[in-house]
């Protein structure tokens, strides 16, 4: 009878270690999953970012395209500099122009904020 008390107390040893061993593998594989996740999420949250700046400089850009026009055929002569163009815009456009720029700068420090962490 002790003999088999003996293989019992063993075979339970056994069992319970493997049932540890096996938590601790899964507690492993969540945290690991975990980082995985946040790795993701920063990386979509910075492409988003990106997608805004660039959506930000694509307007910027058609701006100052149709207001240069407007400049060129009313001044007939090509802006010198971007100031002289702003100042040639209606008020409305200009602060438009300006609120598109700040949106801009605060993403471009979002941005690097996120890759300094």
């Amino acid at each position: 009878m002790t003999g088999w008390k003996n293989i019992s107390l063993i075979l339970g040893v056994v069992i319970s270690l493997t049932v540890v061993v096996a938590k601790v593998a899964n507690i492993d594989a969540r945290y690991a999953k975990a980082e995985e996740v946040a790795q993701v999420a920063k990386r979509l949250d910075n492409k988003i970012i990106q997608d805004r700046m660039e959506k930000l400089q694509e307007r910027m850009w058609a701006m100052e395209d149709w207001w240069g026009e407007k400049f060129a055929v009313e001044k007939n002569r090509i802006h010198d500099t971007l100031e002289e163009l702003l100042h040639f815009m209606t008020e409305e456009a200009r602060d438009h122009y300006r609120d598109l720029q700040r949106e801009y700068a605060k993403l471009e420090r979002r941005l690097k904020e996120q890759e300094d962490e």
